[in-house]
This record gives C-alpha cells, structure tokens and sequence, in this order.
C-alpha cells in the first residue's frame, strides 16, 4: 500500500483540544506533507534533526502556511531548517506553538 498523501488526513484542531488525544495523525500529517513537497518516499524517522532532510527557506515557507492553515498554529521557518525533529515539531504544533513575533 502506498503512503497516504497530506490531504488525506483529517487534521482539524478539535482534536488538539483534548489532553488525552494521541499524536499520531498529526504525525502522519505532517511526515506525508514534508516529504510530499520534498519529493521523499515513505515516512520521516521522527528523530531526524528536520534541517538535514533537505528542507530549504521556499519549502519552510510551505510547510509554515500548510500548518498553520490546517491547525491553526503558527511554526516559524527556522524550526523546519535547524536541529528540530518531527516530534519535536509534533509536540509544538499540539501545544499550540509560540506566539508569533510581534511587529
């Protein structure tokens, strides 16, 4: 069987609502949406520092307004270019990130 797209997930921000929800659609979600726009195949290891995968600004850039308009919760570029992990990116977007930048 071939590794479910982005799209077809359900990702909605009820669910993050909910201390005792488990993170793994949002897993999913977010491993089939980076390496869709990476052209990868199959699923991130979770423990990968995100900046070694070949994410460059452009695709941050995706990946920022992807999750943000599915979840509601702002990720800055640079989480997608350090030292982050899936997990880490996981946890952060279920915690509701940080705050943007003020102006």
């Amino acid at each position: 069987m071939p590794p479910r797209s982005h799209q077809e997930y359900a990702i909605t921000t009820a669910h993050l609502d909910r201390p005792d929800a488990a993170p793994e659609p949002l897993t999913g979600w977010l491993s089939s949406l980076i390496t869709e726009l990476l052209g990868l195949e199959g699923q991130l290891p979770a423990d990968q520092p995100l900046g070694e995968i070949g994410i460059d600004s452009l695709t941050a850039a995706q990946l920022s307004v992807e999750v943000e308009e599915r979840t509601g919760a702002y990720v800055a570029l640079e989480r997608f270019l350090g030292d982050e992990t899936l997990d880490d990116l996981v946890a952060s977007v279920a915690d509701g990130v940080t705050p943007r930048a003020s102006a």
